[in-house]
C-alpha cells in the first residue's frame, strides 16, 4: 500500500498510516521528487518545511509573500487524518526556506474538506514571485509539473530541489489522480509539493501532492509512480480571504484620532469578534473602557485588521473605514449632533488587503482615503463640502504593492505625498498631488533599501521636513526626508542599525517636545521606541518601553493637544491593547497599563 509523501531523516522511523484499503497512504515528512535537478533560479517559489528538530519534512508553495500553500498531513499528529489539524500556531516549529531565504510558520490556516493548509509566515519573503493559482480546472492528459526537496533515488535528503513530469490520470471534485513518466515519482518529503500546469511559460499551481506509492525512491522496493494531489484550482476565494487575514494580521494595533473642538482623543480597534470597538480620553481625563461602534448590517462578514480613523475639520466629523474579512470596505462616521455613530456602509464592489490609510487636505478642505486593492494598484476616495457623497474608488495607477500605504499632506509643499511597497515587498514607491489642475506623478522607487512591510510618515512643521520610516528587510528601520530647497528626497538611512525589528515603525511628531518620536517591536517583542530633536545630535539609542511582550502589529500613536500627552498602543502577544503615554515634566514613559474589555485576534 502506498505511504504519503513526507518523511523524517534516515536515523527517524518512518510513519505510515494507510488511508483505506487499495488506495495510497499517507507519509510521514523527509526526502524529493525522483526526477532531476531543478536548474538555478527555477521554482524559485518552492518552499522546503522544515517541521520540529528532524521531525519532519515536506515541500509547498509560496502563494504570497507571507502565504505558503502544503498539505496539511505535515502537520497533523496523524497524518492519515489531516482534517483533524486545528487552526492556529503549528505544535512543531516549522521554519520555510524559500530561495534561500528562511522565515519561521507564525500560524496555520487548513481546509475542512481536503488535505491543504495555508502557513503564514512571520516575515513577507521577498524577491520571489508567488505562484499563481490555477484559474481552471485540471483535465485528464494534461501533463504537470512537480518540484520537490524529497527523498530520490538514490539521495535520503538532498541538498537541491528536483523536479519530474507527471501524467493527470482522472479528476475528483477536490483531488487529482497522477502518473510519473521518465521514471518521475514523488517521494518522501514532497508532501505539499506543487503540481504546476506551464502554459506558454506561465506556471499555475492545480494542486499539492499528498499521498503517492513511491515507485523508484530511495528504500522502497514498490515500481508504481501514481500519487494522489489535493486540488487548489477552486480555492481563489478562500485563499483571498486568508490572504487578506494574513496581511492584516501585521495591520496596526488601532486607529486613534484626535478632535480639536471637543479635546478627545479616541481609539479604534477591531476586537476578536470582528467588530471594531473604541475608547476614548476627554482633555487627559482617563481612558473610557471599551464600546462597540455601530452594527453592521446583518449577514455581512466580520471586520479584519484595523479600522482607519481620520477627523474631518471642514466638516467637524470623525471619519471611520474598516475591511471585512470579504474585502470590502465599509464606511461610518461621526458628528457632535446627538444622533451617534451612524450606520454602517459600504463603499462599492472593490476589494482591498491591508489597512486603508487616511489624510486630509486644508487647501482643497479634501478628505481623501488610500487602500491597496486585492489586484494590487492602490486606490483613492475623497469629499469635499458641497459634493453629493464620497467619491467611487479610483486607482492611482496600475503599479501593484503588497501592504498598507502611508500618505501624508505636506504644508511646506502643498502636496499630499504616497508612499507603498511594491509587489516585491522589496522597492519603497513615491507619487505625489498638487493642487494645480495635474494628475498624480508616476510612481517612482526610492531605491538603495530593501524595504518590507508599511510606511510610517510624519511631518515636521519646526524644520518643514516631510519624513518617511519604514522597516528593512535585515531589520533595522530606515528612513529618507525632504525639506524645500532639496532636489530629491535623500538617501536611506538606517536608525541606530544594530537593532532589528519584527514589524512597521510608527512615528508621531510631538509639539509638546518639538520631537520626533518612533516606535518599532523587537524581534525579541519588547516595545522600542527612539527620538530626534532639532538640536544638531544625532537620533536618541533605541531604549525599551518595559518588559511585556507584543505581537508584530504595527504600534499606534496620537497626540492629544488639550493634554500635551502623546499615547501609545500596541498588541500584546495575548491579544490584549496595551497602552503608554508621556507629557512634559514626566521622567519617563508611564508605565505599561492594558485598556481592558477587548481582545485582538492573535492567529
Amino acid at each position: 500500500m502506498p505511504h504519503t509523501i513526507s518523511s523524517r531523516p534516515r536515523r527517524a522511523a518512518v510513519l505510515t498510516a494507510a488511508v483505506a484499503a487499495g488506495t495510497l497512504a499517507t507519509l510521514s515528512p523527509a526526502g524529493a521528487v525522483v526526477g532531476d535537478p531543478a536548474a538555478d533560479g527555477a521554482y524559485a517559489y518552492t518552499a522546503k518545511l522544515a517541521i520540529g528538530d528532524n521531525f519532519r519534512t515536506c515541500t509547498g508553495a509560496l502563494v504570497d509573500p507571507y502565504l505558503v500553500v502544503t498539505a496539511a498531513s505535515c502537520f497533523s499528529d496523524d497524518p492519515a487524518q489531516p482534517q483533524a489539524l486545528k487552526a492556529g500556531a503549528p505544535k512543531w516549529k516549522t521554519t520555510a526556506t524559500i530561495a534561500g531565504k528562511a522565515v519561521d510558520v507564525a500560524s496555520l490556516t487548513p481546509r475542512a474538506d481536503r488535505d491543504l493548509v495555508l502557513a503564514r509566515l512571520t516575515a513577507p519573503v521577498q524577491g520571489v514571485a508567488p505562484l499563481a493559482l490555477a484559474a481552471s480546472a485540471p483535465t485528464s492528459g494534461e501533463k504537470l509539473r512537480v518540484p520537490g526537496y524529497g527523498r530520490t533515488k538514490d539521495e535520503w535528503v538532498p541538498g537541491t530541489m528536483h523536479t519530474g513530469a507527471f501524467t493527470l490520470d482522472s479528476v475528483q471534485p477536490t483531488g487529482i489522480a497522477v502518473t510519473g513518466t521518465g521514471g518521475a515519482a514523488i517521494c518522501k518529503g514532497d508532501t505539499g509539493a506543487p503540481a504546476i500546469r506551464e502554459t506558454n511559460g506561465k506556471a499555475e499551481l492545480v494542486a499539492v501532492a499528498s499521498r503517492s506509492w513511491q515507485g523508484g525512491c530511495l528504500g522502497e522496493t514498490e515500481t508504481r509512480t501514481g500519487a494522489t494531489g489535493t486540488r487548489t484550482d477552486d480555492l481563489s476565494g478562500w485563499v483571498q480571504q486568508v490572504r487578506y487575514a494574513a496581511a492584516n494580521a501585521v495591520a496596526p494595533t488601532a486607529s486613534a484620532v484626535y478632535d480639536p473642538v471637543k479635546q478627545t482623543s479616541t481609539v479604534f480597534t477591531v476586537d476578536a469578534d470582528g467588530r471594531v470597538v473604541g475608547a476614548y480620553n476627554i482633555n487627559g481625563q482617563g481612558w473610557s473602557s471599551w464600546s462597540r461602534i455601530s452594527e453592521r448590517p446583518a449577514g455581512t462578514k466580520p471586520f479584519v485588521g484595523s479600522p482607519t480613523a481620520l477627523y474631518n475639520p471642514a466638516t467637524a466629523a470623525i471619519e471611520l473605514y474598516a475591511v471585512d474579512s470579504d474585502g470590502l470596505m465599509w464606511r461610518t462616521y461621526y458628528l457632535a449632533d446627538a444622533q451617534g455613530w451612524r450606520p454602517w456602509t459600504g463603499t462599492g464592489t472593490t476589494k482591498f488587503t491591508g489597512s486603508a490609510t487616511a489624510v486630509y487636505n486644508p487647501d482643497t478642505k479634501t478628505a481623501e482615503v488610500f487602500a491597496t486593492t486585492a489586484d494590487g494598484p492602490v486606490a483613492h476616495t475623497y469629499y469635499t463640502p458641497g459634493m453629493t457623497g464620497w467619491s467611487d474608488w479610483t486607482t492611482i495607477y496600475d503599479r501593484k504593492f503588497n501592504a498598507t500605504p502611508g500618505a501624508i499632506y505636506n504644508p511646506a509643499t502643498g502636496a499630499i505625498e504616497l508612499f507603498a511597497v511594491g509587489r516585491d515587498n522589496s522597492t519603497m514607491y513615491h507619487t505625489y498631488w498638487f493642487n494645480d489642475g495635474k494628475p498624480w506623478s508616476d510612481w517612482l522607487p526610492l531605491d538603495g533599501a530593501a524595504v518590507t512591510g508599511s510606511p510610517s510618515l510624519v511631518y515636521n512643521p519646526s524644520t518643514k521636513t516631510a519624513e518617511v520610516f519604514v522597516t528593512t528587510a535585515d531589520g533595522p528601520i530606515a528612513h529618507r526626508y525632504y525639506t524645500p530647497g532639496m532636489t530629491n528626497w535623500s538617501n536611506w538611512a538606517t536608525i541606530n542599525g544594530d537593532y532589528r525589528f519584527a514589524g512597521a515603525p510608527s512615528a508621531v511628531y510631538n509639539p509638546a517636545t518639538d520631537a520626533i518620536e518612533l516606535f518599532a517591536t523587537g524581534r525579541d517583542a519588547f516595545l522600542y521606541h527612539a527620538y530626534w530633536f532639532n538640536n544638531g545630535k544625532p537620533w536618541s539609542a533605541w531604549e525599551t518601553l518595559g518588559n511585556w511582550k507584543f505581537s508584530g502589529r504595527i504600534p499606534t500613536t496620537v497626540f492629544s493637544a488639550s493634554a500635551n500627552t502623546v499615547d501609545l498602543f500596541a498588541a500584546g502577544a495575548d491579544g490584549a491593547v496595551n497602552h503608554t503615554s508621556y507629557k512634559p515634566g514626566m521622567p519617563k514613559w508611564a508605565p505599561l497599563d492594558t485598556l481592558p474589555g477587548t481582545t485582538l485576534p492573535t492567529g
